[in-house]
């Protein structure tokens, strides 16, 4: 059990951060709670940055992992200094978000939420009746109002500082030093200053740094070919590729929603990389008539005047115009120089939330696959309640125990932080170790796993097979008489040729 924590600092106003306030304030122990959100307002990455361009600032950066490094800080603080392109720039930093128009979310709504805050009914905008049988997915907007209302709802507001980047977070003695920077109106000047905390929540997410595999010659293709190498995150909607030779990488939600979303104006086939097929789906997204599945890209060519992929299993594609990688993203905290990330995950930490070195540092939000964005609430009451000193967390010997046993079971980077398929495990596994509160105790309470959560999830990919499926059959059935078409108009015009 930890004692004297009165001020707690939480870094990021998304899903993750409105869920943590909310419960550390539930807790009615802390003295002072803050956010600091480096954009404009709430949301994270479901803030819509649909209407730029971004690009790919640095593609060698990103393959060396050497990305979003630790910025140069004024050496007298509080300070006022110009802003600058590698400071304040969305490309430079990371900080545009991955949506794009029309994005909806890919969880079921009944499982996204947290227990006590619903999304919102859909109603009609004429009427404000319920819309039977609306699908159970969200746009993009709608979810982001919905977590700028939770921290509206019990006025928080006031606690988030936005437009503010944490640029260092480093313990002295009892207390976390933050060195904080904001972006003053304007667009000229940046205000450096400095704030003493009893402990740090990081709940900026893991969706900020995009992850490429490891292709040979793929830093020198993208410097020789600028703009044919991106990221599902820079992606802005199928228009930019009608007509055009495409390579879309990996199997994740991501990289199919894009496929398939492509495929419809893109020069066909469309060729689909992945190195194995998903756990849920299979292969199922690319069995359409007009993709192409391929194995992993062994190596790209380095030639400035060739744009040529190659393949594992020997075969090629030619001039191929865009490359899309819907690999992920990595771990980037460089404000944190005391948290190793290494083999793409955070070394040293307990149960994905506390860093066993110091557990006034947490984490919410740093796993893939859990149920996002209900894990968080687990997350979020454990630590408000281990900050509140209500509970105790097991020896640093049971906790490094717990990592080198997950790392031997699940293997090292991402699925070391995948909670799939372990769902019920995890989720009682945190209400546990928060302990039972009575209904005189302040905090939020955890309910007990739901396995009906689960079937709701089953359902909603089975759903989703099934469409798939049914698009792939639709098209197969169009080909014909499109190629009929194309034949007959193909003879019309050597007829044409024929009398000329």
């Amino acid at each position: 059990m930890v004692a004297g924590i009165k001020s707690v600092a939480v870094i990021g106003a998304g899903p993750a951060g409105a869920i943590t306030i909310d419960a550390l304030a539930e807790e009615k122990h802390f003295d002072v709670i803050r956010v600091f959100e480096r954009r404009e307002k709430a949301g994270g990455i479901w803030i819509s940055d649909a209407n730029e361009s971004p690009k790919l600032s640095s593609v060698r950066a990103l393959v060396d992992q050497k990305a979003d490094q630790p910025v140069s800080i004024p050496s007298k603080l509080p300070a006022l200094t110009s802003q600058k392109p590698a400071l304040n720039g969305k490309e430079h930093r990371y900080s545009y978000t991955p949506v794009y128009p029309g994005m909806l979310s890919n969880i079921d709504e009944r499982i996204m939420a947290y227990t006590k805050e619903p999304f919102p009914i859909p109603r009609d905008p004429i009427t404000n009746e319920p819309i039977p049988g609306k699908a159970p997915f969200r746009n993009s907007e709608v979810i982001r109002e919905w977590i700028e209302s939770l921290f509206d709802r019990k006025g928080y507001r006031h606690k988030v500082e936005y437009n503010t980047t944490v640029e260092k977070a480093i313990k002295e003695g009892s207390k976390w030093v933050l060195t904080l920077r904001q972006s003053l109106p304007g667009g000229e000047h940046n205000y450096w200053w400095q704030e003493k905390f009893d402990a740090v929540v990081v709940a900026s997410g893991h969706y900020s740094i995009p992850r490429f595999s490891p292709v040979p010659g793929l830093a020198e293709f993208a410097q020789n070919h600028p703009g044919v190498v991106e990221h599902s995150k820079t992606y802005r909607g199928p228009e930019r590729y009608r007509g055009k030779t495409v390579i879309t990488i990996g199997a994740s939600v991501s990289a199919t929603d894009i496929a398939r979303a492509i495929v419809k104006v893109a020069k066909t086939p469309l060729y689909a990389s992945i190195r194995e097929p998903h756990r849920v789906y299979g292969t199922v997204p690319f069995e359409h008539p007009q993709m192409a599945l391929k194995p992993t890209i062994s190596h790209v060519s380095t030639s400035p005047h060739s744009r040529t992929v190659f393949f594992s299993d020997g075969s090629k594609v030619d001039n191929v115009d865009h490359i899309i990688f819907g690999t992920g993203y990595d771990f980037s905290l460089p404000f944190l120089p005391s948290v190793k990330v290494e083999n793409r995950r955070i070394q040293g930490i307990y149960q994905h939330i506390f860093m066993q070195d110091d557990p006034t540092l947490a984490f919410v939000g740093a796993v893939s696959a859990g149920f996002t964005f209900l894990v968080f609430e687990w997350q979020a009451v454990v630590v408000a309640r281990f900050m509140a000193g209500r509970i105790s967390l097991p020896s640093k010997d049971v906790q490094k125990k717990w990592e080198t046993d997950r790392l031997a079971a699940r293997g090292d980077g991402q699925p070391f932080f995948k909670i799939a398929p372990d769902f019920e495990d995890y989720f009682e596994g945190l209400r546990k170790l928060a302990g039972d509160s009575s209904p005189e105790a302040p905090g939020r309470r955890l309910i007990k796993w739901d396995s009906a959560w689960l079937g709701v999830a089953e359902q909603t990919m089975q759903d989703r097979i099934a469409k798939w499926q049914q698009v792939a059959q639709e098209t197969k059935e169009q080909l014909p008489s499109r190629d009929n078409r194309q034949s007959r108009s193909r003879k019309r015009g050597d007829a044409q040729l024929a009398r000329l």
